[in-house]
Formats: C-alpha cells, structure tokens, sequence
C-alpha cells in the first residue's frame, strides 16, 4: 500500500510540473502575441518560464513520494492471510 501512495505522490507531482509549465508557455505566448498585434516596437518582452523549485508542493511530493515508495520496501504488510 505505500508503494501506491509513493508512486501517486511522485505521479501528482509530475502532473502538477507540467500543468503549470504549460500555463506559463501559454501565458508567455500570449503576451507576445499582444505585443505583436498591437504594432508596438522595441524589445519583444522575455516571460520567465517557471523552474522546478517555484512551486513548494512539486519537490515536495516528489520528495516524499520518493521515501514513502522506497520505506514501502522495508516494511511487512500485513494483509491478513497469516
């Protein structure tokens, strides 16, 4: 059962990444295209793409979905068939 738990927290923190990553492509796409369509001159402007470690909950169900899966090796479960 921790191995589940563990390989969903690693699995909800991939997804979480990439949802935000993809919202900040689009965010920047936009704003460029703003700035294309409306005439204006001068520097086309840079829209940071986030990192890895903007957001506290990525590298932190990661994290714990990491030991959780690897403590779900150690321990004996016990599933009632004894």
């Amino acid at each position: 059962m921790m191995k589940i738990i563990g390989a969903m927290f690693i699995i909800s923190s991939g997804l979480i990444y990439t949802f935000e990553r993809v919202c900040s492509i689009l965010s920047s796409s936009i704003v460029k295209a703003g700035f294309f369509s409306g005439g204006m001159t001068g520097a086309v402007p840079e829209v940071e793409v986030v990192g890895v470690f903007n957001n506290v909950y990525i590298p932190g169900l990661f994290i714990g979905g990491l030991l959780i899966f690897i403590y779900g090796f150690f321990i004996k479960e016990n599933n009632g068939f004894e």
